[in-house]
């Protein structure tokens, strides 16, 4: 592994930490755990993202242990953002959002199960709020935590997208380029 990459692992689990705590100091339905490894994922490729993931779920477990059952949810972000890169859908906003959109319906498909099963579907924070939602409109109890989740993931994940299409068109050209997926990802290479 270069030098480069483990640089780049605890750098880009430290913006998904970071980004994370805020969201939930703030109760937003949002969780932007994943920024990290979707921008590892469009620079080097999914081994770093997933890296990336699996170091981001097992840090945020030191402060809320309800994180590390959701480790295969970066997983399947990284891969996702492996296949987004290489479609060059991080070119422009109007292609990025979209394939964020796409990542919240498969996150949250992923997640809901995990969430129903594990925890009961009790959740906190802002996503507490969509799933109190979920069961005010009067749906069943899985019914209300994929709405939840479905609520969440999809704007998180297009947030997501739009964020990490924002820091690639922002690297210099000369640094995109030190990375192997960044220009593709963009469209550019």
């Amino acid at each position: 592994m270069s030098v480069r990459l483990l640089v780049l692992i605890p750098a880009a689990a430290a913006i998904s930490l970071a980004l994370s705590a805020a969201v939930d100091a703030v109760a937003l339905p949002l969780f932007l755990d994943t920024t990290g490894t979707v921008l590892a994922t469009a620079l080097a490729g999914p081994g770093a993202g997933i890296a990336t993931g699996v170091l981001t779920s097992a840090v945020n477990t030191l402060r809320n242990p309800t994180f590390w059952p959701f480790v295969v949810v970066q997983v399947i972000v990284a891969l996702y953002a492996w296949l987004a890169a290489r479609g060059g859908l991080f070119r422009s906003l109007k292609t990025a959002v979209p394939a964020g959109l796409g990542l919240g319906v498969l996150a949250a498909a992923t997640s809901t199960p995990i969430s129903y099963v594990v925890f009961g579907c009790t959740t906190t924070g802002g996503i507490a709020l969509t799933t109190a939602l979920g069961r005010a409109l009067g749906l069943p109890p899985l019914g209300a935590c994929f709405f939840g989740s479905f609520v969440a993931d999809f704007g998180d994940k297009a947030v997501t997208f739009a964020l990490v299409t924002s820091v690639l068109h922002a690297l210099p050209r000369r640094t995109a380029a030190r990375f192997p997926w960044a220009l593709r990802a963009v469209g550019a290479a």
